[in-house]
């Protein structure tokens, strides 16, 4: 049950610290990639057009941070030995965290295919991710890649683990 407990509290610090950054950075972000689009000889709008937000926002943070209580009620439980919830939230996790951290680790495809949406091709969207992602803390991408990580084959391990005892 150790395994199981840590992966859920390691995972839990991934969805408060990932939403935080984003919250503290995103708008410094959202900048850069304005600042890069315009010199591009693009306006702005064209990244609001097509959905590209570099900010967390408020309802991002909130969610995040109720699967952070979800996964840490979750390891109180079982270390009372009380998997029962696991068993019907962790599959929730592993699908829909795996499909939104899945978002996240790819991003630059992400935002490669809504800017080849605009019809436009002289969009450099290296160029335009790369100012971005300046704005962040180095160690913010591979932040980011774990909770990709223990969102999906942590999720994984868990439920093995829980089978098997």
């Amino acid at each position: 049950m150790f395994v199981v407990v840590a992966l859920q509290v390691l995972t839990a610090l991934t969805y408060v610290i990932v939403p935080l950054v984003g919250h503290r950075y995103g708008t410094a972000a959202q900048q850069a990639a304005e600042t890069e689009i315009r010199r591009q000889g693009h306006a702005p709008a064209l990244l609001v057009k097509h959905g590209l937000d570099f900010t967390a926002g408020t309802a991002s943070v909130v969610v995040s941070m109720l699967i952070a209580a979800d996964l840490a009620a979750l390891a109180v439980l079982n270390l009372g030995d009380q998997p029962l919830f696991t068993w019907i939230l962790q599959p929730i996790l592993l699908i829909a965290g795996g499909f939104v951290t899945t978002t996240q680790v790819f991003v630059d495809r992400y935002v490669e295919r809504a800017l080849s949406k605009s019809g436009t091709t002289t969009i450099d969207t290296k160029a335009l991710m790369g100012a971005a992602k300046e704005t962040f803390p180095g160690w913010f991408r591979p932040l980011v890649m774990t909770r990709f990580l223990l969102t999906t084959a942590g999720s994984l391990a868990i439920l093995v683990s829980l089978a098997v005892s």
